[in-house]
């Protein structure tokens, strides 16, 4: 047997358990990308927890690779995010829980806009879609109020750090710039801020807060009704799951009282409704709220939308949100088309 064949039976030899290697992978991969997630992904019990609610939800018919990637994608993200779950297992006690980051909780957006386009769409042109760059760097507010940790809780709920890691300076005197410019175009309220994907639910994913400190999505029904009061009045507030949800962040003073700080709870004529009965779910546009509720024409004979309220313009002196009869009427009741709408 000559030299060079040799050589090459050796190498052949050399090139079989290889060959094998990557054989067994490709396969594995493949039956973990088209398996029963029950008998794949559920096999490492850090999942069992997920799984099981996941059972339940909206979402329960669609793969786990529809909105995590499976183990045959392209996407580097999605199997970084695999290979780093499988690192995870051996590095971190058994029992903590795999929470996704920041990165993936942006990307899972790109899953929520394939099946629900509409809803992404909406979201998009509502201010709930706003970027560290709008939130964190407004001049006129920051000049005003400094910066804290508390701004997280609901800007920027999946940041992982702290306000010195993603802001300079913490002083109401700027200017003021994000530490990692690449944060500027990243919406603060992603879609994950307010669903929870794996909840159970009869319709589209749940809504649910996701509490920065806990690490956890807790269903809106589950939050507890926020006990109102005007002065020292008890204000009827709405039992309506979702504007507990909404609170979280508009939320009043450390005393409840209807209309401090960034408090919209309705009172006046309006008290008692949810902010859903004017309020799209998320665009948050209320332009088509009068007329849900109301005929063409009020009591008085007027057009509600004319009114001088919030409602037609924003600089009006009557908010929609607390205007009462007496704002406009002084307590006495008018006869039926005597008063105009304002010019």
């Amino acid at each position: 047997m000559t030299a060079s064949r040799r050589t090459k039976l050796i190498l052949s030899a050399g090139l079989i358990p290889v060959v094998f290697l990557l054989a067994a992978s490709a396969g594995g991969m493949a039956w973990f990308h088209f398996a029963n997630p029950a008998e794949s992904c559920v096999s490492c019990h850090e999942m069992s927890s997920m799984h099981s609610a996941w059972t339940s939800s909206a979402h329960r018919t669609l793969h786990c690779r529809n909105c995590h990637g499976g183990s045959l994608t392209l996407d580097v993200h999605a199997l970084q995010a695999h290979l780093n779950r499988v690192v995870q297992h051996f590095r971190r006690s058994p029992d903590k829980p795999i929470r996704l980051s920041e990165k993936q909780v942006v990307a899972m957006q790109e899953s929520c806009r394939a099946c629900h386009p509409q809803s992404f769409a909406d979201w998009q042109s509502s201010r709930h879609a706003a970027t560290y760059a709008n939130i964190f760097l407004d001049a006129k507010h920051n000049q005003t109020e400094q910066m804290a940790p508390d701004c997280l809780r609901c800007h920027g709920m999946f940041f992982e750090g702290h306000i010195e890691e993603l802001v300079k300076p913490l002083a109401t005197k700027g200017p003021w710039n994000l530490i990692d410019p690449a944060k500027a175009s990243q919406p603060v309220i992603p879609c994950l801020a307010c669903h929870q994907v794996h909840s159970a639910t009869a319709g589209f994913a749940s809504a649910s807060l996701y509490v920065r400190r806990e690490h956890e999505s807790i269903a809106d029904d589950k939050l507890p009704v926020i006990p109102m009061v005007q002065g020292a009045r008890k204000v009827d507030v709405s039992p309506d799951p979702r504007q507990r949800l909404c609170v979280q962040c508009h939320s009043a003073n450390a005393f409840r009282q209807t209309g401090t700080s960034d408090d919209r709870t309705p009172t006046g004529v309006h008290e008692g409704l949810s902010c859903l009965d004017c309020h799209s779910s998320h665009t948050n546009s209320a332009k088509a709220s009068c007329a849900t509720c109301h005929p063409a024409f009020s009591n008085c004979g007027i057009n509600v939308e004319l009114m001088d309220t919030s409602f037609r313009s924003a600089g009006s002196k009557h908010n929609i949100h607390t205007m009462a009869c007496g704002d406009c009427h002084n307590g006495q009741r008018p006869k039926a088309g005597s008063h105009k709408a304002t010019p």
